[in-house]
């Protein structure tokens, strides 16, 4: 399965993004759990509490965490995520591109343009979920891509894994 956040402060918008979303992953058989967010930090807070995120489509400018910001946070948190801005302002889509974002959907050219960048991503994700360890709790959920795990080691009825240390940067 894969897990989507669909983030965006206007109501409506959001209700028609996830709307297109579900619509367009029913049309190609894809199985995902889509989960809306009228408020940035909400989204920050669920990601926070340790729920799990494939893919979050975001807008740019929203009221108290705006989506650059709330980019750069879901990064920190979840490195392996891929982010797809769709918004109505270009001025942000250098800066976007510093974050590793996946696609800059333009809301203007949303017809030619969002089909393709959902289901890149969906593709991308599907290739990687071959190449991931996944833990699941009744609270939260962790994939853990293979080429991050060194060992895993027994402790108990336990098993620890160890990751290779994140590189600075």
């Amino acid at each position: 399965m894969i897990y989507i956040a669909v983030c965006d402060d206007e109501e409506r918008s959001l209700a028609v993004l996830k709307e297109r979303v579900n619509a367009l992953l029913k049309e190609y058989g894809i199985y995902a759990e889509v989960t809306g967010y009228s408020q940035s930090r909400l989204l920050q807070y669920d990601i926070e509490e340790g729920k799990y995120f494939d893919l979050v489509l975001s807008d740019i400018e929203m009221p108290y965490i705006d989506g650059m910001q709330l980019a750069e946070y879901i990064k920190k948190h979840l490195p392996e995520v891929l982010i797809i801005f769709i918004t109505s302002h270009m001025k942000y889509a250098i800066d976007a591109y510093e974050l590793s974002i996946f696609r800059y959907v333009p809301k203007n050219d949303m017809d030619s343009r969002f089909s393709h960048a959902l289901l890149d991503a969906v593709k991308m994700i599907e290739s990687r979920s071959n190449q991931t360890y996944c833990i699941s709790t009744p609270t939260r959920m962790e994939k853990i891509p293979y080429r991050k795990i060194l060992y895993i080691e027994r402790d108990g009825k336990n098993s620890v894994i160890n990751l290779t240390a994140a590189r600075p940067g």
